[in-house]
């Protein structure tokens, strides 16, 4: 191979590896605009790249990374939390789901029996004024 073609490939080889760099520092940087816990996958599919690549070229950067994200919080309505991976967040909105399902069909049976309660004292409060109007009138014709 003539020395132009090697020049040609390492400089083709140095472009591509600057733009999986790029790439990288670019998905840990929207990684930390999100407040998103920062994993060797969720950066990889973000960049577009392997793990064995990060493992490779990046391992003390994102494990550094990924460490002071753990320890990092949010507020989320005045409450802190602590930050998540997307895979924790998912688990924790399955979680959530099901038991708001829960709490809609206890809403829903709680709402059933209010109304049969209420039901049930309207018809008591018809018999009571019903009493009072008899004992109103006995003790009106005794006298």
């Amino acid at each position: 191979m003539s020395t132009s073609n090697t020049e040609g490939l390492k400089q083709a080889r140095e472009e591509r590896s600057l733009r999986k760099r790029r790439a990288v520092e670019d998905a840990i940087a929207a990684l930390k605009e999100r407040n998103e816990t920062i994993t060797f996958k969720d950066v990889a599919s973000l960049a577009g790249v392997s793990r064995q690549y990060l493992y490779n070229n990046f391992k003390a950067a994102i494990s550094a990374e990924r460490d002071s994200s753990r320890s990092a919080s949010l507020e989320i309505d005045g409450v802190v939390v602590p930050s998540r991976t997307s895979e924790e967040f998912r688990h924790i909105e399955a979680v959530l789901r099901k038991k708001l399902d829960r709490m809609k069909q206890e809403l829903s049976s709680v709402r059933k029996e209010n109304s049969i309660l209420k039901q049930e004292l309207e018809k008591e409060r018809g018999r009571s004024e019903h009493f009072r109007r008899n004992w109103i009138s006995a003790s009106t014709n005794r006298k």
